[in-house]
């Protein structure tokens, strides 16, 4: 018999212990043939291009996609390289007596090494052809969901480059892994292989310092996490990803160990049912398998913290892109645009079922004053800042509303309305260092070759028309009787008339909106402004927005999930390693009179610690890690975090009472 048939017996005798490892390998190989498949197809770019040059104008987001995906692969191929490594590492480790018999067979150290490497070629060749396969058919459901997101179509095919790009990089990946890790097959003594599973445990020993320093250095991080203001977020990451970590570690190798040994200590609870076994199994446990805790811990937050952040996007960002706009529709008539047909515009509206909450009409003036241009840096340059007077009476009635207060002005005072709070991300405790736009007191400001003073009264940060991003994003707010005065010395080209509109079902706005647009504007941006005046409508950055970040999720969530496979495998790999020794340990139970519900309860406690306890770790690091992100969005992302942690917990489950009953199973054969 070769060494090439006895291989191919071993895996196929040990599967359950190579099919976490096969299917991990497969799915890696699986994505990254999709991603290729449709970097490399030829079509994409047409087709997709058309898709995107009828929603956006442009392929910018094609080139932009294909750069994520690319991006995408090469994380791929490092976390393979990782992973991979590390579990050819620990199959290597678990099987010392299985070398040392092969060597007492007459077996050398080179003859081991090239079994061990055909063993692992065989899993890798079909690893690789299995993916392929599994990516070929599900390629065709990715075309689909992606050209759904691009707004085209973009037609199915397999790609023979993207076949041989994966071919290649994961055979010579996989290969070179193997051939590396195969160093750490050493000869040894004969009798020393044989019982290198053998070797009498002392009771584990835990460091009191060290699990208080765990349980500090996790605290601190989460403390700076939690406290953090938006600007030192960038400043505090790297410390702060290293004060979990560590603290992680020590929480894992130390504190764990210090928890079991004390409630072993407890009388009341060490002598309730099973607890004297599970206990005193657990402490061996948790210190054998610390590190392995502790990796899939930080690759669970991982997981975790990506998904969240990324379904964070999609959730709240498309409602931002419309941040500092008050109404769902507006247009500006300007010197450049007049005799827009309003009532053509609620024409279209109401074809399209879109009811109007109401219309706002505001005329507003521009008024100018000359400030130094200190971006320029030259201190004597001067550049020309402009200000939109409205009336008294106009502000209130849009007040009132949106719910904002009424202003009551003398002629010569003004107030200051901008869309954006310059507070909007410092601590709202301090009241003492509120920050102003604007900060004067008195403006000069020149209409024609007038000059008129205003005393500034207060500055308001509120969005009450679409003005943003426009030259007439300085709204001043005058009484009635100096906005006449000022209109009579206005010329045309100073007078522009704002169109807005408040609608109560936006979201169903897309098609008039782009029939609206069609009417009024004629340049490529098409949600901002044109050279027939400014014309805005929410739903289409809305909708622009919430494509993009669905196609972030969608392809976000395919590299989590590879790496909560991951964190689950590992723990795999350790359990089933060590499955013959557990054996050994139930079977004295059974000697002992444990019955078989006794033992399942035993191995259901147990698994479930080493299943269950790195998720919720890892979990709570994730939604300690929303809270910089929260603060930054104004938003409490806490519920977010909950509903992805929610459905990977599904998983979870899923996954643990599966492989205990794979477990279960086993060892009942093993008896």
């Amino acid at each position: 018999m070769t060494l090439s048939n006895i291989a191919a017996k071993n895996v196929k005798g040990n599967l359950y212990r190579y099919i976490m490892y096969y299917l991990s390998n497969t799915f890696a190989v699986t994505v990254f043939f999709i991603f290729a498949n449709f970097v490399m197809n030829s079509k994409v770019v047409k087709e997709g291009g058309e898709g995107l040059a009828k929603q956006f104008g442009s392929k910018a987001m094609i080139e932009a996609l294909n750069k994520g995906l690319i991006a995408c692969q090469i994380i791929i191929v490092i976390f393979t390289v990782l992973f991979v490594g590390y579990s050819i590492s620990m199959f290597i480790k678990s099987r010392g007596k299985e070398f040392g018999l092969l060597s007492l067979f007459g077996m050398t150290t080179r003859q081991i090494k090239k079994y061990v490497m055909v063993e692992s070629t065989i899993i890798s060749i079909v690893s690789i052809l299995s993916g392929i396969i599994l990516g070929s058919a599900f390629s065709k459901l990715f075309f689909l969901i992606m050209g759904s997101f691009l707004g085209g179509n973009i037609p199915f095919s397999v790609s023979l480059k993207a076949v041989g790009l994966t071919l290649i990089v994961f055979f010579v990946l996989f290969e070179l892994i193997n051939a590396f890790m195969l160093v750490k097959i050493k000869s040894k003594e004969i009798v020393e292989q044989i019982k290198s599973n053998k070797v009498p445990k002392e009771l584990p020993k835990f460091s009191v310092l060290k699990s208080l320093l765990g349980v500090g250095l996790l605290g601190a991080g989460y403390f700076i996490a939690s406290t953090i203001k938006p600007i030192q977020v960038v400043a505090a990451f790297i410390p702060v990803i290293l004060l979990v970590i560590t603290g992680t570690y020590f929480i894992f190798t130390q504190f764990s160990l210090a928890i079991t040994t004390r409630l072993r200590n407890n009388k009341s609870i060490f002598y309730k049912q099973t607890n004297m076994i599970a206990l005193s199994q657990m402490i061996f446990k948790l210190k054998d398998t610390a590190k392995v805790l502790f990796l899939a811990a930080i690759l669970g937050a991982i997981t975790f913290t990506a998904t969240e952040t990324v379904y964070t996007f999609f959730t709240e960002i498309p409602e931002m892109a419309s941040m500092g706009m008050a109404d769902e529709i507006s247009f500006i008539e300007s010197k450049e645009s007049k005799d827009i047909d309003v009532t053509e515009i609620k024409n279209i509206l109401k074809k399209h079922n879109i009811n109007v909450d109401y219309y706002n009409k505001v005329d507003g003036i521009e008024l100018t004053r000359k400030i130094k241009n200190v971006s320029s840096g030259n201190n004597e340059e001067e550049m020309e800042q402009i200000f939109t007077a409205i009336s008294n009476s106009q502000y209130n009635k849009i007040a009132k509303k949106i719910g904002s207060k009424q202003l009551k002005l003398n002629k010569d005072e003004g107030v200051y309305i901008y869309p954006f709070d310059p507070n909007q991300f410092e601590d709202k405790k301090d009241n003492n260092k509120k920050k102003k736009i604007l900060n004067e007191d008195k403006l000069l400001l020149s209409i024609g070759d007038s000059t008129k003073e205003y005393k500034i009264k207060e500055e308001i940060y509120k969005s009450v028309i679409n003005v943003t991003f426009t030259e007439y994003s300085d709204l001043l707010v005058i009484s009635d009787e100096a906005f006449k005065d000022i209109s009579n010395k206005a010329s045309e080209e100073q007078v522009m008339t704002y169109h807005g509109m408040k609608l109560k079902n936006w979201k169903d706005s897309l098609e008039a909106s782009k029939e609206i647009q069609s009417k009024i504007i004629k340049s490529e941006d098409k949600h901002v402004s044109g050279e027939n005046g400014y014309y805005y409508s929410k739903i289409i950055p809305y909708t622009e927005q919430r494509s993009t970040m669905g196609m972030t999720l969608f392809i976000g969530f395919f590299i989590a999930f590879l790496f909560f496979i991951a964190a689950g495998s590992i723990i795999y790999f350790k359990l089933f390693n060590d499955i013959k020794q557990d054996d050994i340990e139930y079977g004295i139970l059974r000697n002992i009179g444990a019955s078989r519900k006794n033992i399942k309860s035993i191995i259901t406690k147990q698994t479930g610690i080493i299943f269950f306890l790195p998720f919720v770790v890892g979990v709570v690091h994730s939604l300690f890690a929303l809270k910089p992100l929260g603060a930054m969005l104004q938003k409490n992302l806490i519920m977010n975090g909950l509903t992805v942690a929610g459905g990977y917990l599904v998983f979870q489950i899923i996954y643990f009472l599966v492989i205990r009953t794979i477990y279960i199973k086993k060892m009942e054969a093993l008896k």
